[in-house]
């Protein structure tokens, strides 16, 4: 069985991206989309309460030897309200 995945630390609000390098938060989002780059700001996300384990793939990422479409392949779903 694949090993869980740490809690991201930040997300970008403009995409959806996470991240699990502190370095990124307050940085512009990395994630490619449509060939240019996002313009979102990595938000850290300071609280475990504004995550759940992936029901799915219970915080693995992987589900049958693919990535999971849950929470797809992050792990973890954000469920902070805004």
């Amino acid at each position: 069985m694949a090993d869980k995945l740490r809690i991201p630390a930040a997300r970008c609000p403009a995409c959806g991206h996470v991240t699990r390098d502190f370095e990124r938060v307050d940085k512009r989002c990395e994630r490619m989309l449509d060939g240019a780059r996002c313009r979102g700001i990595n938000s850290g996300t300071h609280s475990y309460d504004d995550w759940q384990a992936c029901p799915v793939c219970d915080a693995t990422g992987r589900r049958e030897h693919a990535r999971c479409g849950q929470c797809k392949g992050d792990g973890w779903i954000y469920v902070r309200s805004p």
